[in-house]
């Protein structure tokens, strides 16, 4: 698979849509920072019932609801699943965010239960282990206002 970012999807993200709310868009940004913390509180409810598909999704969404939080902050278009990667290229290249986000965020991909292209064998273990760094990931994003 080709990673290679492309400056007309780079540009795409970082250019505000015709429809898109202005930048700042405070009830948009608490709307999905407040999904993004259910999902993380549903992962170990998930975990504790042995669901670990309804865990592992959890825990995914978490960080997407995270990445849609950051980009209507800025009035990104960024709220459909192919542009999370892409809005956060953008916050690394364009604000200087850590290539932590980066990082954090693939981890947090591969716990997409949609996505079967992306998709790693769910452990409750793996889970565990990998929830410390989508929380780093939230605090990273949130951090950035």
């Amino acid at each position: 698979m080709d990673t290679t970012l492309k400056p007309e999807t780079a540009a795409h993200i970082a250019a505000p849509r015709a429809d898109a709310k202005p930048a700042g868009d405070a009830v948009a940004v608490a709307r999905y920072r407040a999904e993004s913390r259910r999902s993380l509180a549903q992962v170990d409810a998930a975990l504790a019932a042995g669901a670990l598909e309804q865990a592992s999704q959890a825990l995914w969404d978490a960080a997407a609801h995270a990445v849609r939080a950051a980009a209507a902050r800025r009035g990104w278009p960024g709220a459909a699943p192919g542009d999370l990667g892409q809005v956060i290229i953008c916050l690394i290249e364009d604000e200087g965010g850590s290539i932590d986000l980066n990082t954090n965020f693939f981890i947090a991909h591969s716990f997409d239960r949609t996505d079967r292209e992306w998709e790693l064998p769910v452990s409750a273990d793996g889970i565990r282990h990998c929830k410390g760094p989508v929380i780093d990931l939230l605090r990273m994003l949130e951090g950035m206002n």
